[in-house]
């Protein structure tokens, strides 16, 4: 596949971008989410409120910058590798699902550190936790159409990836520290496993 040239211009949009992204996360942890203010993420990125609103949203979109990405490599895993046909099986759904996850699991979309402040950050805001939430739907929507796609029956696509979904959230809620969350994910899918037999 051919990719285009690594621009200056393209470079230096990832850095600030990532400039911006390292600056929320230490003011989220040193003050809470509620506490910052996106003037004071830009002043400690150096750089200006337009330049924050070039590439986010709010502060919110900050914290989920790089679902999207790792959604799209999951979701493009799932197209590529599931197993063929996927049809009405639940199972073999949620496991392409799975599958997917543990081999773009070497590009996760947060460091250890930040994954460590948005766990504890999740706790202690609910606000954060609504838009967490309504993520993890739309990422859901998006694992139901890839696996439509591989030739899944629509509502079993639906009904795996919420299931997939439910695994992480599980996870996410029963981890002290983001070093345990993949074990606590593993967990959750063999105790899913256990229903059928």
């Amino acid at each position: 596949m051919h990719h285009p040239p690594d621009t200056l211009h393209a470079r230096k949009r990832r850095k600030a971008r990532a400039t911006i992204v390292s600056a929320a996360f230490q003011l989220f942890a040193e003050h809470g989410f509620d506490n910052v203010t996106v003037t004071a993420i830009a002043e400690r990125a150096e750089v200006g409120r337009t330049t924050f609103f070039r590439y986010f949203g709010d502060k919110q979109q900050v914290l989920f910058a790089d679902d999207t990405a790792e959604v799209d490599r999951i979701c493009a895993h799932v197209r590529e590798k599931a197993p063929r046909p996927l049809g009405g099986n639940v199972r073999a759904c949620v496991d392409a699902i799975r599958e997917a996850q543990e081999a773009t699991r070497s590009q996760p979309s947060l460091s250890p550190a930040h994954s460590a402040i948005l766990a504890r950050l999740l706790r202690e805001s609910t606000e954060l936790r609504s838009r967490y939430l309504l993520t993890r739907h739309q990422r859901s929507a998006h694992l139901a159409s890839a696996l439509t796609e591989a030739g899944a029956q629509e509502p079993v696509a639906v009904l795996a990836a919420h299931l997939a979904m439910a695994c992480e959230l599980s996870a996410m809620r029963l981890s002290q520290s983001p070093e345990v969350y993949p074990e606590r994910l593993d967990e959750a899918h063999r105790i899913l496993e256990g229903l059928n037999t």
